[in-house]
C-alpha cells in the first residue's frame, strides 16, 4: 500500500519522455556535488529534498558556526539548550537537550566522515568547503543516527599547488578570530592541508552580579589537518585529523527574562574538547566497481554546567523572595569514544548488473562508549538546610552492525528506479548505581525513488523512505515498571517533488508527508518544588505522530551582477495521541514551527565589491512537551558588504542588525522562593552584532 502511493502521487513521472525533448537545449549550470550519498551526484539530480551550501555560501552569511546557517535550510531548526546549537530538528523532529539517559539522536551530524551525532557544538566553520543538509529519514545512507535527516560537513581538500591565507575578524561583544591555512602538494603523490583558528567573544551577556562580562563567552580553537596520498592506479588514502576545543560560558538565563544581564554568582560552562580522525580508502577495481573503506575514530570530553538557581545569596536575600536561602549548581562531565568501519562496493560502468544497473553493496559497524558523571549541590531554607551533594555516574555502550545496498535501473532514457536497503542490528548495555538495562532490536530502513529526467534542465521524482531510532529505558525511580523501557520508533517519508536547473536559475519544490509509528516523546518532569536541578526526563511512545509540508529554494541570477535567493518550509507536526504524564494528542510537536523562510540578494561588481542582505524568518513554536509555552515569532535582517581586489578581501557585515529579540529555549516551571510558582523562562537568541572580517591570500 505505502508503495502504491508513491507511483499515484508519481504518475507525472510516467509521462513519455519525448514529449519535452525540445527543451534539451538549455545550458546547465554548475550543480554542486553532494559529497553525503554513496555516490557524488549533483544536488538538482538527487531525488532527495536536500540544502547544498558551499564555501561561498558559507562566507556570505556565517561569522564562526554552523549555528549561524541554520536560517538558510527550509525547517531546520535548534534547541539553544547550551551556548552552542548542539541539538537539531529536522521538520520538527529531533533532540531538546540530553540531561540524562543514553545518547539516542535522531539528526546525523557528521563531519568529515567522523560520526559526531549529537555534539554539535564542534561544528565551527572555519576552511569549511560544503554543507548537505539532507531531509527526511536516511536509513539506508546512515541508519539509526538519522532518523530525521542529516548533516553532513566536508571541510577543505589539499590543493594542487601551493597557498595559504589568514583571515582576521574584528566585532562588537569583543569578538576576535584569527585563522590560517596552508595546503599544496609534498612531489607528484602527496597533498597535504593545515587550517588552525582561534575565536573568542563575550557571549551577549553581562553578569552584574560578578561585574564580568564574558560569563557566557565564546573561546574555541579549531586544528584540521589532511593527508592525501595516491598510489597505484586510481587508488587513493585520505587522511583527515581534527582538534576542536570549544570552552565556552553558559550563564543565559534570569528569572527576570531581561535577556542581557544575569545574576549567577556561580557561571556555568558548555565545554568540549574533541579529537578525532577518518581514513578513507577508494580504489578502483577495475570498471567493475569502485572499493570505498571508511575508518574514523573520536574522543569527546565535555562539561556541561550552569547556576540552576540563576541567582546569588544577595539576590535572594531580600523581601521580593521572602529573604531566601537558595543556592543550587549542577556539572555534568561526559566522556564519548566512537570507532566506526564502512566498507562497501560501488559499481562501476563494466559492472552494472545485465549492462545497466548501478549497484552498492556494504557493511559497517560501530561501537559507542560513554560514561557520565554528575554531582548536583544545592542549599536552601527547607530540603538541603546543610548543603546536599548529590552524585551520579553512569556507563554506556553500544554496538551497531549493518549490512546494506542499493539498486538504481533506468527504465528508459529518462525514467530511473532507486532501491535501499538496510538492516541494522543494535545493542546496548547501561549501568549506574540503581539499575542496569541491556536492550538490543533489529531495525529495517530503505528506500524507494522514481525520477523522471523531463529534460536537461528539469527533473520530477518521488519517493518513499523509511527510518528508524532504536528504542531506550528511563532512568527514574518513580516510572511504573512497564514504562521502563520505550521501543524503538519507525519513520515513513512520503515526498514528491521538483528540480530545476539551468545557467541563471536554481530552484526546487517538495511536497511531504510523514508518519511516525510509536513516536518517542520525552516529558521533563520537575520531581520537587524548591529544587531546580530535581527534574525527571521521562519518554514513551506515542501511537503516532504526523508531520507534513512543503520546503521549496530558489537562486536567481537576474543579471550578471545581481542575484535573488530564497528558502521557505511550511510545516505541520502533531501527536496523534500521547496520554503518559501529559495528554498531548492533536498538539504540535515541540521546536516545530509551522514556517521558517529566507528572503535575500546579492551584488557583485565586476570591480570586486560585493553586498549581500537577508531577512530571515520564523514562526512561533512549542518550547517542550512538559508545558505548552510558546516561543514569538520573528524576523531579522544580516548585511555583509566588502570588496576583493588582487590578494584581498575585506568586509563588513552585520547580524540581527536591527536588534529583534527572540527566542530559541523556554522552561515552564517554579524557580523563585519562596513560594515557587510556575513560570515561563526564556534564553534569549543572539542580539545584534557588527564587525568586519580581512582575508589576504599567499601565492
Amino acid at each position: 500500500m505505502r508503495f502504491l502511493i508513491l507511483v499515484l502521487t508519481s504518475w507525472p513521472l510516467w509521462v513519455d519522455p519525448a514529449a519535452a525533448a525540445e527543451s534539451s537545449a538549455e545550458s546547465l549550470a554548475i550543480d554542486e556535488l553532494v559529497v553525503s550519498t554513496f555516490r557524488e551526484t549533483g544536488a538538482e539530480r538527487l531525488p532527495s529534498s536536500i540544502t547544498v551550501l558551499d564555501a561561498e555560501a558559507l562566507r556570505e552569511t556565517s561569522v564562526q558556526h554552523f549555528q549561524e546557517v541554520i536560517q538558510l535550510v527550509p525547517n531546520l531548526n535548534y534547541s539553544g539548550d547550551g551556548n552552542r546549537a548542539r541539538y537539531l530538528q529536522i521538520r520538527g523532529i529531533g533532540e531538546l537537550e540530553q540531561y540524562q539517559g543514553a545518547p539516542n539522536p535522531s539528526v546525523g551530524f557528521i563531519v568529515d566522515d567522523i560520526d559526531l551525532s549529537g555534539l554539535g557544538s564542534v561544528a565551527t566553520l572555519f576552511d569549511v568547503e560544503q554543507v548537505d543538509v539532507l531531509r527526511g529519514p536516511q536509513g539506508t545512507r546512515n541508519g539509526a543516527n538519522a532518523l530525521a535527516g542529516l548533516v553532513f560537513i566536508k571541510s577543505a581538500e589539499p590543493a594542487d599547488s601551493f597557498q595559504s591565507q589568514l583571515e582576521a575578524s574584528l566585532g562588537t561583544d569583543e569578538m576576535a578570530a584569527l585563522g590560517g591555512t596552508v595546503s599544496g602538494p609534498l612531489g607528484d603523490s602527496v597533498g597535504y592541508r593545515i587550517a588552525v583558528q582561534k575565536y573568542q567573544g563575550d557571549g551577549f551577556r553581562d553578569n552584574v552580579y560578578l561585574n564580568q562580562s564574558d560569563t557566557n563567552g565564546f573561546d574555541e580553537l579549531t586544528v584540521r589537518g589532511k593527508l592525501r596520498f595516491e598510489f597505484g592506479v586510481d587508488w587513493r588514502l585520505d587522511l583527515t585529523g581534527m582538534f576542536v576545543d570549544v570552552d565556552n560560558g553558559y550563564d543565559a538565563w534570569a528569572v527576570d527574562n531581561n535577556g542581557d544581564n544575569t545574576y549567577a554568582d556561580k557561571p556555568g560552562r558548555d565545554a568540549q574538547e574533541t579529537a578525532a580522525g577518518s581514513a578513507r580508502i577508494t580504489g578502483e577495481l577495475g570498471e567493475f566497481a569502485t572499493f570505498v573503506s571508511i575508518t574514523s575514530v573520536a574522543a569527546t570530553d565535555s562539561v556541561f554546567s550552569f547556576d540552576a538557581d540563576w541567582g546569588n545569596d544577595e539576590f535572594w536575600n531580600t523581601p521580593q523572595f521572602g529573604n531566601s536561602i537558595y543556592d543550587y549548581f549542577s556539572y555534568t562531565e561526559r566522556d564519548r569514544d566512537m570507532t566506526s568501519q564502512e566498507l562497501r562496493l560501488v559499481s562501476g560502468s563494466g559492472g552494472r548488473l545485465f549492462g545497466a544497473a548501478d549497484w552498492i553493496i556494504g557493511v559497517m559497524g560501530l561501537n559507542l562508549d560513554e560514561g557520565i558523571d554528575v554531582v548536583d549541590t544545592g542549599r536552601d531554607d527547607f530540603w538541603c538546610l546543610t548543603p546536599c551533594v548529590t552524585p551520579f555516574a553512569s556507563a554506556y555502550e553500544s554496538k551497531s552492525r549493518a549490512v546494506f545496498g542499493e539498486l538504481g535501473v533506468p527504465l528508459g532514457l529518462a525514467v530511473r528506479l532507486d532501491l535501499g536497503l538496510r538492516w541494522e542490528r543494535w545493542s546496548a548495555d547501561y549501568a549506574d548505581a540503581n539499575s542496569s538495562f541491556s536492550p538490543d532490536d533489529d531495525l529495517l530502513g530503505g528506500h524507494v525513488n522514481l525520477s523522471w529526467q523531463y529534460s536537461d534542465a528539469a527533473m520530477f521524482y518521488g519517493r518513499v523512505a523509511r527510518g528508524y531510532k532504536a528504542g531506550g529505558f528511563n532512568l527514574d525511580a518513580n516510572a511504573p515498571p512497564e514504562k521502563l523501557q520505550f521501543a524503538s520508533e519507525a519513520l515513513w517519508n512520503y515526498e514528491v517533488g521538483f528540480k530545476y536547473l539551468t545557467n541563471t536559475l536554481r530552484a526546487d519544490l517538495v511536497f511531504f508527508w510523514m508518519e511516525r509509528d510509536d513516536m518517542q516523546v520525552k516529558v521533563p518532569v520537575q520531581d520537587t518544588a524548591g529544587n531546580p536541578i530535581a527534574f525527571s526526563f521521562l519518554t514513551d511512545n506515542a501511537e503516532e505522530g504526523s508531520n507534513r509540508g512543503v520546503e521549496a529554494s530558489v537562486d536567481w541570477s537576474v543579471t550578471e551582477t545581481v542575484t535573488l535567493h530564497g528558502a521557505a518550509g511550511w510545516l505541520k507536526a502533531t501527536i496523534d495521541q500521547f496520554d503518559y504524564v501529559r495528554d498531548l494528542q492533536g498538539r504540535d510537536q515541540a521546536h516545530a514551527p509551522r514556517y521558517s523562510f529566507l528572503v535575500g540578494a546579492t551584488w557583485q561588481s565586476a570591480r570586486g565589491w560585493f553586498a549581500r542582505a537577508d531577512l530571515v524568518g520564523q514562526d512561533e513554536f512549542y518550547y517542550d512537551y512538559s508545558h505548552d509555552q510558546k516561543s514569538t515569532s520573528n524576523e531579522r535582517v544580516n548585511l555583509r558588504l566588502g570588496k576583493s581586489w588582487e590578494r584581498w578581501s575585506v568586509f563588513l557585515w552585520g547580524r540581527n542588525i536591527f536588534d529583534e529579540t527572540y527566542t530559541v529555549r523556554g522552561f515552564y516551571f517554579g524557580n523563585e522562593p519562596p513560594n515557587y510558582p510556575d513560570k515561563l523562562y526564556t534564553q534569549r537568541g543572539e542580539p545584534r552584532q557588527v564587525g568586519m572580517t580581512a582575508r589576504y591570500e599567499f601565492r
